[in-house]
C-alpha cells in the first residue's frame, strides 16, 4: 500500500527526514507516533503530495508518487486536525459543496454521501448549521467530508483533539470500522491509549528516522529486559536535575517519571539512595516497557526539533 525507501528531506541545514524507510500494508490501521519535531508531519505531508523531498523513493498503491499524484489523491483522503468546512452552511450543504469541488455526481455521489453520513451518524443533524454543532459532531462532519471520495487510504491527524470522552469513543469506533471496509488508515495522535486500542501496527519516528516498528505486543516484548521506569510523586525539577548529574544515562521524562536505560543494580541502589536523601517519594518501579507510553518516553526522551 505504502512504500517509503531512503527518504530524505532537508529544511535548509536541518534534516527533517533522514533516509527513512517505511512499509504499510493494505487494510491496516497504522499508528505513527513521534515527539513534536520528530518528522511525522513532514512525512505525512510528503505522502499527500504537499511537500517535495531531496532523495529517496515513495510509492502508494504501487504507484510512484510524483508521477501518479492525481491518481493517488483520487483514492486517498487527509482528515486534518483543523476543522475544514464552512460554519454558515448546514451539514448537508457542506457535504454537497465539497463533493461538488471533487466533481462527484450521479449514483457515485448518492452512494458516497450515504456512506459518509451513515458511518459518522449524521442523519439527525443534516439540516443544522455547522456553527451550532457540538465539538464531537464537528469532528464527525470533518471526517465525513474526507470520506466523500470513498477513499482506500485515509490519513488522520489528531482527530479527537478537544472533544469529550463519549465523542472520542464514537470517533474511534468509526475509524475502527474502516478495517471492515478494507480501508487503510494512517493515524497520528498524542493519545497513547487511542493508539493502543485502535492500531494494528505502530511506528515510532524520532529525529527523522523510524526507530521502532511493528505490532505493539511484539514491541513491548522486545523491550522487556532493557529499562527501569520510576514513577514519582511530583518533585522539584532542580532536585531531579541534581540527581541526574550523579547517575550516568538517567533520563528525566517529566517531573514524575525517571528512566534508567539499563537494569544495573549498582546504579539502581545509588539512585534509590539519592531519591531518599532528597525526600522524593517513589510511587512505582517498572522493569521494561510495560505500555506504549513508557516505551515511547524511553525511546524519544532525548529531545526533538521543530520540523
Amino acid at each position: 500500500m505504502i512504500s517509503v525507501k531512503n527518504l530524505t528531506k532537508f529544511y535548509g541545514d536541518i534534516t527533517a527526514l533522514d533516509q527513512l524507510d517505511l512499509e504499510v500494508g493494505r487494510g491496516t490501521i497504522f499508528g505513527l507516533l513521534g515527539p513534536n519535531g520528530a518528522g511525522k508531519t513532514t512525512l505525512v505531508s510528503i505522502l499527500n503530495g504537499l511537500l517535495g523531498f531531496q532523495s529517496g523513493a515513495v510509492a502508494v498503491f504501487g504507484l510512484p508518487l510524483a508521477a501518479n499524484l492525481q491518481e493517488i489523491r483520487r483514492r486517498t483522503a487527509f482528515i486534518p486536525q483543523l476543522l475544514a468546512f464552512y460554519d454558515n452552511l448546514s451539514v448537508r450543504e457542506n457535504l454537497h459543496f465539497f463533493a461538488g469541488i471533487q466533481k462527484i455526481s450521479g449514483s457515485v455521489l448518492r452512494h458516497n454521501l450515504d456512506y459518509a453520513i451513515s458511518v459518522n451518524r449524521l442523519e439527525d443533524i443534516l439540516e443544522q448549521r455547522a456553527l451550532t454543532l457540538s465539538g464531537g459532531q464537528k469532528r464527525r462532519l470533518n471526517i465525513a467530508v474526507g470520506l466523500l471520495n470513498n477513499p482506500e487510504l485515509i490519513y488522520f491527524d489528531e482527530p479527537t483533539v478537544g472533544i469529550d470522552p463519549e465523542a472520542r469513543h464514537q470517533i474511534l469506533e468509526t475509524i475502527r470500522s474502516f478495517r471492515d471496509d478494507s480501508k487503510t488508515v494512517i493515524y497520528t495522535s498524542h493519545y497513547m491509549s487511542e493508539i493502543e486500542k485502535l492500531c494494528d501496527e505502530v511506528a515510532i519516528i524520532n529525529r527523522g528516522r523510524i526507530i521502532r516498528r511493528g505490532r505493539l505486543a511484539a514491541l513491548l516484548q522486545d523491550e522487556l529486559s532493557d529499562s527501569v521506569e520510576l514513577e514519582l510523586l511530583p518533585a522539584d525539577t532542580r532536585q531531579l536535575d541534581k540527581i541526574a548529574r550523579k547517575i550516568p544515562n538517567l533520563k528525566i521524562s517529566n517531573p514524575t517519571t525517571l528512566l534508567l536505560p539499563e537494569q544495573n543494580s549498582l546504579k539502581m541502589g545509588h539512585l534509590l539512595a539519592l531519591l531518599e536523601a532528597e525526600k522524593i517519594t517513589i510511587r512505582k518501579i517498572s522493569y521494561g516497557a510495560t505500555d506504549l507510553e513508557s516505551l515511547f518516553l524511553r525511546l524519544t526522551s532525548t529531545g526533538a526539533r521543530d520540523v
